[in-house]
Order: C-alpha cells, then structure tokens, then sequence
C-alpha cells in the first residue's frame, strides 16, 4: 500500500513540475517583453533608491488616509466618536512596524 501512494505521489511530482516548466516558459514568452527592460533599468539603481522607494509607499499611503482621506468616509458608521476608534488612526499605527523594519533591515 505504501509502495502505490509514494509511485503514485513520485508521479505526481513529475508531472507537476513538467506542468510548471511549460507554464513557465509560455509565461516568460509572454511576460519577458514587457518586464526585462524594467528590470534593466531597475538594476542599474542604487540599493538606497529601492528602500525610498519602499519606505516612501507607506508614507505616502498613511498621509493619504490620515490627512486627505474625509473623517467621515474612512469612519462611517462607527458608533462612538473618540480618537481611539477613528481608523485613520489606527492605519498609521498599524503601518508604522512596517516601516520600521524596512528602514532596520535593508
């Protein structure tokens, strides 16, 4: 019994990695014209423009939720009005570690 489940499951795992391989390479066909020049460009960058760039999308998000986005909007229907359930708030607060840790880590 345990002989058929492992030629069973040894088939298997071939046959998914053929499937893989030929997804793979229409995929690349299809996709490489479009990505390579990008990523060209992109690794001729400094590493330190990458973490701005990083960094610079959560900044960017949380300014847009705490400072463009209305109260009312990102709040609607909440029941009570205290700072501690707006969620403009709590957006920042739970980008920040985030950030954080981009910025110790790169």
């Amino acid at each position: 019994m345990m002989e058929a489940l492992r030629l069973l499951w040894s088939r298997f795992a071939e046959s998914s990695v053929q499937l893989f391989e030929k997804m793979q390479t229409v995929s690349h066909k299809v996709l490489a014209p479009i990505f390579n020049p990008m990523n060209d460009f992109l690794g001729g960058l400094p590493e330190w423009v990458a973490s701005v760039f990083g960094v610079g999308i959560f900044v960017m998000a949380m300014v847009w939720v705490g400072v463009f986005l209305k109260k009312d909007y990102v709040n609607r229907g909440r029941p009570y009005k205290s700072i501690w359930t707006d969620l403009r708030l709590w957006t920042c607060l739970s980008m920040m570690p985030h950030v954080v840790f981009y910025l110790y880590f790169r």
